[in-house]
């Protein structure tokens, strides 16, 4: 990541911390006074995104570090762990509501409809305005996971509005808890696929942005190159590519094969996405022996 885009990205998320800190208390207020679970519902995930942009934050600074003999990657993986704890932590909360809705279904509260729809449209300038101030940096899955849930809050918030009014116009008091429950199933659905992501990342699964056979044809398209063997490929952080392989080349000189492999190397920066790549080469002619001496 570079200097420019982690200090994008820390200013945006030191302004979701205040905004969203100071928006969810207000929301919470209301929420408790109305009897409103849908204004509850959103100021306390507000609350939790409070806690998820801090460890964005954290993870940002932590990420920031150089490599050193504890961590010779580096600290970018602080980010996939922070998603992952943000994605866990929403879930979490998101269920607990769920079942808070699923009672007052049966035994509705009466619920103001007036200051809800008035609390949550503030609630949706707010969200949009830090979803905003993080959409620089989509690219990183902890940056988007913030921004997702910024954008989800919004939708939280219009759903408030949207169950405010209702209820202000119909006195329908359940619709108060049916409008809860959409917003945690879309919360649910988006935060599932962040976890998911961050899981594929920490076990080093192949990057969704590669594909194992084009980076095979790239590696062999190169004339000296016969045969590739022992690939791994993987995400060293959000959005930086790593490859090991071991590729087997026509009998040359010493000299011959190190240009042969930074030439395959800059070949899978500029087609595959591959950012850090190690390379170990074996000839033609050991590899045969090899084969004889297996028989």
């Amino acid at each position: 990541m570079s200097h420019s885009h982690n200090t994008e990205d820390t200013r945006g998320l030191k302004i979701g911390i205040v905004l969203n800190g100071l928006y969810a208390v207000v929301g919470l207020v209301a929420g408790l006074l109305t009897g409103s679970l849908t204004l509850i519902t959103d100021a306390i995930h507000n609350l939790t995104d409070n806690f998820t942009l801090s460890v964005s934050y954290a993870a940002n600074r932590i990420a920031k570090r150089q490599a050193d003999s504890d961590r010779t990657f580096g600290y970018g993986r602080a980010t996939i762990l922070a998603a992952l704890i943000n994605a866990s932590f929403m879930i979490a909360v998101a269920l607990f509501v769920a079942v808070e809705a699923i009672q007052r279904l049966s035994d509705p509260v009466a619920v103001e409809g007036g200051v809800v729809a008035l609390v949550a449209s503030i609630g949706i300038f707010v969200n949009v305005f830090i979803a905003y101030s993080l959409s620089k940096n989509r690219k990183d899955l902890n940056m988007r996971s913030a921004y997702i849930d910024q954008l989800f809050d919004a939708l939280s918030s219009f759903g408030a509005v949207s169950a405010g009014l209702l209820i202000y116009f119909t006195d329908i008091q359940y619709i108060d808890s049916i409008f809860a429950l959409l917003i945690v199933g879309l919360l649910l659905y988006n935060t599932i696929k962040i976890l998911k992501e961050a899981v594929h990342i920490l076990l080093e699964g192949t990057p969704k942005d590669t594909d194992i056979e084009t980076i095979v044809k790239i590696i062999e398209a190169h004339p000296k190159v016969i045969q590739t063997d022992d690939l791994h490929v993987w995400a060293i952080r959000s959005g930086y590519n790593a490859v090991s392989c071991h590729i087997v080349i026509a009998q040359s000189k010493l000299s011959e094969s190190r240009s042969i492999v930074e030439a395959v190397k800059k070949s899978l920066q500029t087609n595959c996405n591959i950012h850090h790549s190690t390379i170990e080469v074996e000839f033609e002619e050991s590899t045969k022996n090899k084969a004889h001496e297996n028989h």
